[in-house]
């Protein structure tokens, strides 16, 4: 029995390295803007990493339900070249993405690295990932974020292994208030 689920954990483990390694996971997916309360005050923006599963676009929408229920308009899409980067029109940001290895997936660093200027929006960072550690790639986009002109609002890491991470994306977006 040891043995069989030792070969079950080591096709899983190398099929993730195989999407890992030829960028299916790290890739660029282009999407359309998605809003939700058209009618809402400020305007926010959210950029999300799609992922190996659907969590990273299950947590980022839940945000963004969160926001909008506290009266922002929300638009949301994923980390591209074709991602809004003229940020005046926007009072907040939010860059959500999957962790992989220990660091941000990779879309969304060059979509942050394509920004020259983030005209000093606020801007939320929400690190997603499988396991139950801290993560620590909220740091690596937060200085990014600062040295092009950004301002960090808040981070947060929210993990597959927490049952109510889901609702903790929602709420987390309902306490910010345009």
């Amino acid at each position: 029995m040891i043995v069989l689920i030792l070969i079950v954990a080591f096709v899983a483990y190398a099929a993730f390295g195989v999407l890992l390694v030829t960028g299916m996971i790290n890739r660029e997916v282009v999407s359309e803007i998605d809003v939700i309360n058209a009618d809402g005050g400020k305007t926010a923006l959210v950029v999300y990493q799609p992922g190996f599963s659907s969590f990273p676009s299950d947590a980022s929408y839940a945000f963004a339900d969160g926001l909008a229920s506290s009266g922002w308009r929300v638009e949301i899409t994923t980390a591209s070249p074709q991602a809004p980067s003229d940020f005046s029109t926007y009072s907040l940001l939010t860059l959500a993405y999957p962790v992989y290895g220990g660091a941000p997936g990779t879309a969304i660093v060059n979509y942050v690295n394509r920004i020259s200027d983030f005209d000093g929006i606020n801007t939320v960072i929400i690190a997603l990932q499988g396991g139950t550690a801290p993560s620590l790639t909220i740091d690596t986009l937060k200085q990014k974020v600062q040295a092009a002109n950004g301002t960090f609002y808040k981070g947060l890491s929210l993990s597959t292994e927490d049952s109510s991470a889901i609702e903790s994306a929602r709420q987390a977006g309902r306490d910010i208030t345009p």
